[in-house]
């Protein structure tokens, strides 16, 4: 394995370009500063790249911005060697990989400074049904509310109920943002 050194994200566009690299890996203390937002070349070489961040602090809030630049693959500073091979390797073949440990320590309703000093409160996502967990896997592959109702032989009003539900606990904005979450949190399978 070869590691190339980047100091700013300007930077690891430009050396990435030239190097073509297997996969990304960002270590980081915030995600959120100035230099990574709207910045399209970045987002547009992190979604094509495979890429694991390693984060002093992982917190929900960090994990909904490392998905807005398509990471999925969030660790501790203080990883392992053998930790983050294993991590750069399942990135690489298209796994979402984070330590379960951060799972459960996240406080639901916690509060977080962001870049420019404003606090902001994340909601941390709750747990699945068993039966919202199946209909969150058949929206995965892009069924409709009707459809998820045919395969479950549930009414579409029981459906969409779920649906909601999970966009609710999820705290999705669209179908797509659930079943993203969702492969983060390894509900669904990529």
């Amino acid at each position: 394995m070869d590691l190339l050194s980047v100091a700013s994200p300007s930077t690891l566009v430009y050396r990435a370009q030239n190097d073509d690299p297997d996969a990304i890996v960002i270590a980081t203390e915030e995600l959120g500063a100035v230099a990574w937002q709207n910045d399209g070349e970045l987002t547009a070489l992190l979604s094509s790249t495979p890429t694991v961040l390693l984060a002093s602090q992982i917190h929900a809030l960090l994990r909904k911005r490392a998905a807005a630049f398509h990471i999925h693959s969030i660790l501790p500073l203080d990883v392992t060697s053998d930790q983050l091979l294993a991590a750069i390797r399942a990135t690489v073949a298209g796994l979402a990989v984070t330590l379960e440990r951060f799972w459960q320590t996240e406080v639901k309703h916690a509060a977080w400074n962001t870049a420019d000093g404003i606090e902001a409160t994340e909601r941390v996502v709750e747990h699945l049904t068993a039966r919202e967990t199946v209909v969150l896997r058949l929206m995965a592959l892009g069924l409709g509310n009707k459809e998820i109702a045919s395969r479950l032989d549930i009414s579409e009003h029981t459906a969409k109920f779920h649906v909601s539900s999970i966009l609710a606990k999820l705290d999705a904005a669209s179908r797509t943002e659930a079943v993203t979450v969702g492969m983060m949190r390894g509900l669904v399978a990529i």
